[in-house]
């Protein structure tokens, strides 16, 4: 199965973006409050984990066709 590398990118990438929420986390915690614009770039990440949420359960009603036709 050649899945294994998609898979293996996707997880990378959710340990980068972990990675960048710690530090957001510190900076709010020990640098500078979270003002309004932080807030509202915090909504469009939640937007983004929700549509991602949204794409990653359609995967699995993904229909195997095969193939396609040589032309």
């Amino acid at each position: 199965m050649n899945t294994i590398k998609h898979f293996h990118n996707i997880a990378g990438g959710f340990d980068r973006i972990t990675g960048g929420m710690s530090g957001l986390e510190a900076e709010f915690k020990y640098v500078a409050p979270v003002t309004d614009l932080d807030k509202a770039q915090i909504d469009v990440m939640i937007a983004s984990a929700q549509n991602l949420i949204v794409a990653a359960e359609a995967l699995k009603s993904v229909v195997f066709e095969g193939q396609p036709d040589p032309v």
